[in-house]
């Protein structure tokens, strides 16, 4: 019983809920509706990096997940331009990602180390090529203009306050599922892939599989958010989902933390706003994204939200000395 209470955290669960009941009253307090736009965002983007927390998860950084989400925008805006439902096209959209990425994973993920992120780099490119050579389907350069917007039960997300809650609702779902893979068998699997690939496939697990099946999910859930941003934009190019994106999710997980899912949530909080904050700097944004990185790496190499861990590491500990200071006194 001492242990079982000991386990739970009543304040952890209170300040999720409270966090959650924030941005779900976001339209109701939000000065302007630039700042619904900037939450939508950043509920999108969580999703992008968790999927590819999911990857690293795993052992491997992939530098092709802009790719999967250019990849899931366009399958979903040409169905529902043909005629679809946008809301089932959303999650054709992630299966089709998947399916290509479990293809691709099955093969590519047998190269240890650079060459794997050097494939996965080349998909993304070839993915924003292919988009600007079909220009008979993808609308090439132009892009394809006036996607559907999102409709459940005939009620039709068409503006900010309307799409938020949706965007909301997906990025927690999305942040639920990974926060129960991780503590899954697969995600042990997983965190044991990327510790000692070696010392775990002896154990008579397959890492190869895992990691495909890493690979899979997290492309799957990039290919969903890009759908979902596509809807809310209701405008997808091939200049949607660049290397330069690849990078910002990246950068993201990695200043926020690649353990557990706090990491990608802080990443995500930080970086989300930035380039706003940065759009009068033009060419420099990149040169500063690529700043934060560095000192990052070089100050707090397990991302920010390691700093909460450190932070309660040292109140258990002080707490344990100061129980055994009072059992010492007399």
């Amino acid at each position: 019983m001492i242990a079982r209470t000991a386990q739970f955290k009543p304040m952890s669960y209170v300040g999720v809920a409270a966090a959650v009941g924030l941005a779900a009253l976001l339209p109701w307090f939000a000065p302007n509706q630039f700042y619904i736009h900037l939450a939508t965002v950043g509920c999108i983007n969580l999703m992008l990096v968790l999927g590819l927390a999911i990857i690293a998860r795993a052992g491997q950084l992939s530098m092709g997940h802009g790719g999967f989400a250019l990849v899931g925008g366009y399958v979903s805006a040409l169905l529902s331009m043909r005629g679809w439902p946008p809301l089932v096209t959303l999650f054709i959209a992630g299966l089709v990602a998947a399916v290509i990425a479990a293809a691709l994973g099955w093969i590519i993920l047998r190269l240890r180390g650079v060459y794997f992120v050097l494939v996965a780099f080349a998909f993304s490119q070839i993915a924003v090529l292919l988009a600007l050579d079909m220009s008979s389907v993808t609308g090439g350069a132009n892009g394809l203009v006036g996607v559907p917007p999102i409709s459940i039960f005939g009620y039709v997300l068409r503006t900010k306050p309307q799409f938020y809650p949706f965007a909301l609702g997906c990025a927690l779902a999305t942040l639920l599922l990974t926060w129960l893979l991780y503590r899954s068998p697969l995600g042990t699997m997983m965190a044991a892939t990327a510790e000692n690939q070696r010392l775990t496939e002896s154990s008579g697990i397959d890492t190869h599989r895992v990691q495909v099946i890493a690979f899979t999910i997290g492309s799957g859930i990039a290919g969903f958010a890009g759908a979902l941003s596509t809807h809310y934009l209701r405008f997808i190019s091939p200049d949607s989902y660049t290397f330069w994106e690849s990078v910002s999710y990246l950068t993201m997980l990695v200043v926020g933390g690649r353990d557990g899912v706090l990491g990608p949530v802080v990443g995500v909080l930080v970086l989300t706003p930035l380039p706003e904050l940065l759009r009068s700097t033009e060419g420099l944004q990149h040169i500063i994204y690529g700043a934060v990185l560095v000192l990052c790496l070089m100050f707090v190499p397990n991302g920010l939200a390691s700093l909460v861990q450190t932070w309660r590491s040292r109140q258990r500990v002080a707490g344990i000395n100061a129980a055994r200071v009072a059992e010492e006194v007399p």
